[in-house]
């Protein structure tokens, strides 16, 4: 047996839904964390709901990019893929992200079944030059499996991962009680365990390889968060206190979240009819001085369309989360996709003003809801937050958060100002009604309407008094544009090529940029966080740079821009394209990034 250590790896558990890959997922995160290792994590989730076992469609799992550093992304490619069969397998083969020393274990248990199956799918490993690890679930786990009722085979697995990631065997059995021990009984767990050490005891038998990753002490304390569960709780230290959504993925889980938290502080979860009661809902919480949100996925927001112009023209506060998945229409409701900066930028009729914040990782997600109420508290225009699949459900080791605790937008911290390279707005803010009181203040009677008003808040049809209106609410958004800074930079100010993206494409690219300078590639790259408006020194930054190119998991080519090189140009009449503007649903990696560099560059 031998012992490999790497600084950095990758793998992958294949499954069945319904079979618990990603609940084992889950284990190994938490005790890998326990051991002091950096991880990101990545579920795979299928979009049916029950899809049929041994098919395409109910490929189930977790990538798990396992490092001795600091991790920001999913990375690039797999070293080692553990498939409970031949269909999940060659269905995930299909996304080549292995690396071609990749090794694979596959469970042969339903190869006499399926013979003609598994001889093809092998065939294709062999042609593309994979080394394959054929075993079977021993006999004795066999009769507990069926005992189970099918389930328990994730343990299984569990434990062969267990062993050939070096991992403590009663470590992960600690993780394996403390995850089950309250929903199982004695004699079932005791069973799920059995499971996990005859897998170990497989794997020391049958693989003759291991690998480590250096352990870390970490300082402080620290939290296993994943991005929707850090959107939540950021909710609540930012002194929201009412959650209207409808259920839609992949956005559901911050209400699921909220459901059994919120109330402990105060909040109020309002599951909603539909979408557009959700959000007329948290418009009219926040009309009435009760700090409120809403979250949706595309689809979704598609249809609060129309009340997010309304909310622009009665000047009521207005914050919406939208978790990114590929569309359009329902698309692909379990991958990622950057789909809807231009929904959000242009998506209401009219000159509608808007503030667009983006989120990369789960600090952001934390803080974002700060500056989102304070921006929408002080500007009494919407603002979006836009996360998306990735982010929202990948996990990641960070320090505990400093708290705010906001109870009014004037508490909020410098440092999250510093977060989102901007500076806190000058006052005064002028707005186009000079009554804007909350329901129930004597004498502040306010008239509420989508209809174009004077600034004592009556109707008014006339030219004069329309073009102020859009005057006024533009300049809202000039006070943000004054207070950005110069936004996140990788490497040097000035190259040969500058590479910006926005949301979850940010550990990617900084990483590509870091492969770059090591390879002596003369490449930068930028990140927003507040994606619009853009601050107004970007075309002196450009400047500097032969070439500025974009980085978006969203389409685009060489005659139709990706949603981010389209705004860029038309701010800065900068001839800027594409990079990489893939709708694949998978996350950009940082190889992929880097060897495209190579290409413009020649």
């Amino acid at each position: 047996m031998s012992l490999e250590k790497r600084p950095v790896t990758r793998f992958e558990l294949l499954m069945d839904a319904g079979y618990g890959a990603q609940k084992a997922g889950d284990i190994l995160l938490g005790a890998f964390v326990a051991m002091g290792q950096y991880v990101y994590v990545e579920p795979m989730i299928p979009a049916e709901i029950s899809p049929p076992a041994r098919s395409r469609p109910a490929l189930s799992g977790v990538i798990i990019r396992l490092a001795d550093f600091d991790v920001t992304n999913i990375g690039n490619d797999t070293d080692l893929i553990l498939a409970a069969h031949e269909i999940v397998l060659d269905r995930r083969l299909d996304d080549n992200e292995f690396n071609t020393n990749a090794k694979i274990l596959l469970d042969m248990g339903d190869q006499e079944a399926n013979p003609d199956s598994y001889e093809m799918v092998l065939k294709r490993c062999a042609k593309l030059g994979l080394s394959v690890i054929p075993f079977q679930v021993d006999a004795e786990s066999q009769t507990i499996v069926k005992e189970l009722g099918g389930k328990g085979q994730n343990l299984y697995y569990l434990g062969m991962l267990s062993y050939i990631y070096n991992m403590d065997e009663e470590m992960v059995q600690t993780e394996i009680v403390k995850t089950f021990g309250k929903k199982l009984k004695e004699e079932i767990m005791a069973k799920n365990v059995k499971l996990y050490h005859n897998g170990y005891q497989l794997a020391k038998e049958k693989v003759f390889f291991r690998i480590e990753v250096k352990n870390h002490k970490r300082e402080g304390e620290q939290i296993l968060i994943d991005g929707n569960t850090s959107m939540s709780m950021g909710l609540i230290d930012a002194g929201i206190k009412l959650y209207s959504g409808y259920p839609i993925t992949p956005a559901s889980s911050i209400m699921h979240t909220l459901a059994k938290n919120f109330p402990a502080y105060g909040g109020v979860v309002h599951q909603a009819e539909d979408e557009i009661a959700a959000i007329g809902t948290a418009i009219g919480s926040y009309y009435a001085g009760m700090p409120a949100v809403t979250a949706t996925s595309g689809p979704g927001l598609s249809l609060k369309q129309e009340f997010i112009g309304f909310a622009t023209v009665a000047e009521i506060p207005l914050i919406l989360i939208d978790v990114q998945r590929s569309g359009p229409s329902t698309g692909m409701p379990t991958k990622t996709e950057q789909s809807d900066l231009l929904a959000a930028l242009c998506g209401s009729h009219g000159d509608y003003t808007k503030i667009i914040i983006s989120v990369s990782n789960v600090i952001d997600c934390f803080y974002a809801p700060h500056l989102a109420r304070y921006l929408t508290e002080k500007l009494r225009v919407p603002v979006f937050i836009l996360s998306d699949f990735q982010t929202a459900n990948s996990y990641k080791v960070v320090a505990k958060f400093p708290l705010a605790q906001m109870k009014n937008v004037d508490e909020i911290p410098d440092f999250v100002f510093e977060r989102f390279h901007m500076k806190r707005l000058t006052d005064p803010i002028q707005m186009v009604r000079t009554q804007q009181t909350a329901p129930g203040t004597e004498g502040g009677m306010r008239r509420i309407t989508g209809l174009n008003t004077d600034e004592n808040g009556k109707i008014n049809y006339f030219s004069d008094h329309h073009q102020r209106s859009h005057m006024v609410r533009n300049e809202k958004i000039h006070h943000v544009r004054r207070a950005l800074t110069t936004p996140e930079m990788f490497g040097k100010d000035t190259n040969d090529i500058l590479i910006v993206g926005w949301g979850s494409t940010r550990g990617a690219i900084e990483e590509a940029v870091t492969l770059c300078e090591k390879n002596g590639v003369k490449a930068s790259g930028m990140h927003f966080r507040v994606v619009y408006p853009l601050p107004l020194m970007l075309k002196d930054i450009f400047a500097k740079f032969k070439k500025v190119m974009t980085v978006e998991v969203a389409y685009g080519d060489m005659l139709k821009p990706s949603p981010l090189a389209l705004l860029l140009r038309s701010e800065t009449l900068k001839d800027i394209h594409p990079l990489i503007a893939e709708a694949t649903g998978r996350p950009v990696r940082p190889r992929v990034i880097m060897q495209k560099i190579q290409e413009v560059l020649k």
